[in-house]
This record gives C-alpha cells, sequence and structure tokens, in this order.
C-alpha cells in the first residue's frame, strides 16, 4: 500500500522554499516504517494539488526537471473551468510528461466560503473521462480509428455515500478510468463498491484529511488495511509540520 502526501499550491510563501520543502518531505517518508509497506510501483510519490496559490503546472515542472526521479500526479476539481481551460491544462500536463491526474467535481460554492458565487460546470467527470479516453486527445496523439487513450491515468474522486455514487462508478469503469479516489469522512465505507472496483481491476485509493488522522498514521493505516486499498492518500496543510514528519 503506498501512503501518498497532497498538498495545495501555497499562497504566500517563498515558492523556491516550499520547492524543496516538497522534496525534503518525500525522502523522510521513505526513511520512515511506513516505506516498509509501500508496495505501489505506478502510483505518485506525491499529488500536487492546483489551488488559489501559484500554478501548480509550473510547480509540476519545476519539480519535474529538478527530480527527475519524482512521481508526481497533478489534481484539480472542475468546478468554475470551462472546457476550454481543462483542455489548456491536459494539453500542458501531457508536454510536461505528467501522467498521472487526478480529478474531482468540486464543492458548489454554497458549501465554500464563497456562497454567492455562481459555479461554472462546463464538464462534469464523466465528460473528462470520455474526452480522455475516447475523444480529443486521440485527436492530438494522430491515431485514427484508435478508441481509447492511454497517456493519462485518471483518478477519479468520488463518495461512497448514496446509490448514484455507485452508478457514477460504473460508468467511469465503463469510460475507462484507471483508479477511484475515494473521500474519507470519518464513516464506514461501502466495502461492497470496493470489492467491486476491485473486481473490474481497478485501483482503489482513500482520500484522508490529516486532521482525520489523529496521533499515529501507523494506527490508521492498520485500522483500513482489510479494505485492500492500493494507498491511502493524505491531504496535508503544511509541508514542514505534518503528519509525516511527526511519526
Amino acid at each position: 500500500m503506498r501512503i501518498i502526501p497532497q498538498i495545495e499550491t501555497p499562497v504566500s510563501e517563498n515558492y523556491i522554499n516550499f520547492e524543496e520543502n516538497l522534496i525534503k518531505l518525500i525522502d523522510e517518508i521513505k526513511k520512515t516504517e511506513l516505506s516498509n509497506i509501500d508496495t505501489g510501483q505506478n502510483l505518485p510519490q506525491i499529488i500536487i494539488e492546483q489551488n488559489f496559490g501559484v500554478n501548480g503546472l509550473l510547480l509540476c515542472k519545476d519539480l519535474k526537471d529538478k527530480y527527475g526521479n519524482v512521481n508526481i500526479a497533478y489534481a484539480f476539481n472542475m468546478r468554475d473551468k470551462n472546457r476550454i481551460s481543462i483542455l489548456s491544462d491536459l494539453i500542458t500536463l501531457k508536454q510536461i510528461g505528467i501522467k498521472d491526474i487526478i480529478a474531482s467535481e468540486g464543492l458548489h460554492p454554497l458549501k465554500t466560503v464563497f456562497n454567492a458565487a455562481k459555479p461554472v460546470y462546463d464538464l462534469d467527470i464523466l465528460g473528462l473521462g470520455l474526452i480522455l479516453k475516447r475523444g480529443f486527445m486521440n485527436y492530438l496523439e494522430h491515431i485514427p480509428g484508435k478508441d481509447t487513450q492511454d497517456f493519462f491515468n485518471l483518478g477519479a474522486v468520488v463518495a461512497l455515500s448514496s446509490a448514484v455514487d455507485g452508478l457514477k462508478i460504473k460508468k467511469l469503469i465503463n469510460i475507462g478510468a484507471d483508479r477511484f479516489i475515494i473521500n474519507y469522512t470519518g464513516k464506514n465505507l461501502d466495502e461492497d463498491i470496493i470489492n467491486y472496483i476491485k473486481s473490474e481491476k481497478k485501483e482503489v485509493i482513500l482520500l484522508v484529511k490529516e486532521s482525520y488522522i489523529g496521533n499515529s498514521l501507523e494506527n490508521f493505516i492498520r485500522e483500513n488495511v482489510n479494505l485492500n486499498l492500493d494507498g491511502i492518500i493524505i491531504k496535508i496543510l503544511d509541508e514542514k509540520t505534518n503528519v509525516f514528519t511527526r511519526q
């Protein structure tokens, strides 16, 4: 099981210091006992999430240029992004050489501090999956007649809270999503849906906020090891003081 830190792009911190601390964080994880349970050979080592801070694409490129052996994933939500913006990001990611992307539909503004905003939902996660696996990205590759596109590994962020979530997961599997990132909310997860995803030969990764971990990451992992997960993503708030460096 791979343990993966995910962090948002910084708003005000020195960019170079932020980048250096990310590499120190990866090295710290490798030194701890967590490395003994790290068997995910094809999963990313760190996830850069685009938010209000510096450009996440630029950060990914810098990390790739300076530390070529670091496997990076780019995470973004599709709220307030139109089709042109999403396609532009995809083309840039392809040029950079980032193969792993993690996409979510994002919270409605009513559930954020910007509750007066009007959201843009030009594409949902299913539409993105079709673009990646059956549409526009095929055209860029100049592969006539090819039905699938395998350049990007699509990680779809999903919930396991209602019947409609299971239906969306089935549609994403049919489209060709590569892995499913399950939002952890502190409640018991639906193991039947997890087992269904695994039966379709898809990776299942748990996404948990650092605040849910408590004092021991090892204990949290042991509590969820029976779910047969491929990895756990820990969303951290600070690359210098976090659940990894507290071990």
